[in-house]
């Protein structure tokens, strides 16, 4: 049996309590990867650790850590590889109502991840970037973007304009100083088990799920017309991918920016539907004007990921990643129940499912 690249390697996971991270901390520790976690728990809980089976060791393996303070970046001494997922990130009503305190949060973290992996020579980087970064002019339902657009012309979000110039960071000042193979990765919009499903910080599929899971006699509120579009792919699809990021022939990082989706365009209309499929809910779609929806549509070209992996398993389509995660949020009712519903959203559970 052949032992996977990361087998008995010490391995941090910035953000390693979050939606992503916690996945992917799974993923590590099932191919016996020595795996320490950083997490100021802002958007992230040790709730997601345990679901997974990560022995919590608290200032051993899991630090409480507020990446914006230069003391921070004594936390990368002694670690083979470093994946860099820690961000101040949240729905589109949260980042363009809180764009400078993101802008400045998101600045600061990447500053001193960058700056502890070069003290500590640390020899892999692996940071996650966005499908924000991509000019709000090419998005389109129709054509897939490629990771060379990423400068011609201006982002949606603060969000998105500091993630390019982490990037830019990076390039400049990590990759080629000899010692650090760094890696940069961007998803594009990510859904699954364990990410936040209430409130302002819930993006759009988890807060879809939430309200027809809580309301299911109620017609699901979609913000917006619903024309509007985004490529959407499963968690595990980018944590497994994340996982395998070396390539085969040579054991190095990429080392141009890597992108992955599924290629698709959905319509949020479209996803509201798979919802309501899923559950089997016999409700309408009660489209709320809002002033700014975001962009219209967006989707990856995947001709780098697909050169680069093609030995790696295909995507979930977003019907099969749907059913998944309501399978999984059915089973961990905290994640979306708000109390004046438990009871109705019971009784409906039990009856679909009888």
């Amino acid at each position: 049996m052949v032992m996977h690249y990361l087998s008995g390697r010490p391995v941090l996971v910035t953000g390693g309590a979050g939606f992503i991270g916690s996945q992917l901390v799974s993923d590590l520790m099932a191919v016996g990867a020595d795996v320490t976690v950083i997490d100021n728990e802002s958007r992230g809980s040790k709730a997601n650790l345990e679901d997974v089976g990560f022995d919590i060791k608290v200032n051993q393996n899991y630090f409480n850590v507020d990446l914006r303070e230069s003391s921070s970046q004594k936390y990368f001494k002694g670690f083979h590889t470093v994946y860099h997922l820690a961000a101040d990130v949240g729905g589109i009503a949260y980042a363009l109502s809180q764009g400078i305190k993101i802008w400045k949060n998101n600045t600061l973290i990447d500053a001193n991840v960058f700056e502890g992996v070069l003290k500590y020579n640390v020899p892999n980087l692996v940071h996650a970037s966005s499908s924000c970064v991509y000019p709000l002019r090419l998005s389109s339902p129709w054509r897939g973007l490629k990771e060379n657009q990423a400068w011609q012309g201006e982002m949606h979000t603060l969000y998105g304009g500091e993630k390019l110039l982490s990037e830019k960071a990076l390039q400049m000042h990590v990759q080629g100083m000899g010692v650090t193979n760094a890696a940069i990765v961007r998803f594009h919009n990510v859904y699954g088990p364990r990410s936040i499903m209430k409130g302002s910080g819930a993006q759009v599929v988890q807060a879809l799920i939430s309200r027809a899971l809580n309301h299911p006699t109620r017609d699901l509120e979609v913000w917006g017309s619903g024309r509007q579009g985004r490529d959407f792919i499963y968690v595990a699809d980018i944590t497994h991918w994340l996982m395998n990021l070396w390539l085969p022939d040579t054991q190095q990082l990429p080392t141009e920016p890597v992108q992955r989706g599924s290629g698709i365009n959905t319509p949020i209309r479209d996803i509201a539907g798979h919802i309501l499929d899923a559950l089997d809910l016999d409700i309408e779609i009660d489209y709320v004007p809002v002033a700014d929806e975001g962009e219209k549509g967006r989707k990856s070209n995947n001709a780098r990921f697909d050169t680069l992996y093609s030995h790696l398993p295909k995507a979930l389509t977003i019907q099969q990643g749907i059913r998944q995660y309501i399978d999984w949020a059915i089973e961990h009712e905290d994640w979306w129940q708000e109390e004046s519903a438990k009871q109705v959203v019971r009784e409906r559970i039990l009856q679909a499912v009888s």
